[in-house]
């Protein structure tokens, strides 16, 4: 299996301050199916995010090495399939050991045998151990997945 997908959230605040916040988070992966339904792998997520308050704007990127669980519920000749996934994420840029959780669920559309258009939700749960720096983050995303056949 090889893919990824683009995620996006945007939240503003009700307070005083009108503090918004803008993430993107794309993810390219590869995965391997070792079960009928279930592939595991690693993806590499590249998360920007920016934010705008009253006490002025704060932007950060990271770079993060994810292994991934993948499942999907329905058999594989489906042409729309459900699916959840988790990941673990480690920090390869920065040094402030930033670690993030991820849980997704979506829909996979086939559009032939091998290839799947899929939307999802995200939560995001992220931490640094340097500092007391972490979300809980809600994700909107879009991507492609090309399941390859193996040789019989």
């Amino acid at each position: 299996m090889v893919g990824g997908d683009v995620n996006f959230s945007y939240s503003k605040s009700k307070s005083d301050t009108g503090d918004r916040t803008f993430i993107m988070k794309a993810s390219p992966n590869v995965g391997y199916f070792f079960f009928d339904k279930a592939a595991f792998g690693t993806k590499v997520d590249y998360m920007l995010s920016r934010s705008k308050s009253d006490d002025g704007n704060t932007r950060f990127d990271r770079l993060l090495v994810s292994p991934f669980a993948r499942y999907y519920f329905l058999e594989s000749e489906k042409q729309v399939n459900v699916f959840i996934e988790s990941s673990y994420g480690f920090s390869i840029l920065n040094e402030d050991n930033f670690t993030e959780f991820s849980i997704k669920g979506g829909t996979a559309i086939f559009l032939n045998s091998s290839v799947a258009f899929e939307i999802s939700i995200a939560y995001l749960n992220s931490n640094s151990k340097n500092a007391y720096v972490g979300a809980n983050t809600i994700l909107l995303g879009f991507g492609v997945q090309v399941h390859l056949e193996r040789e019989r």
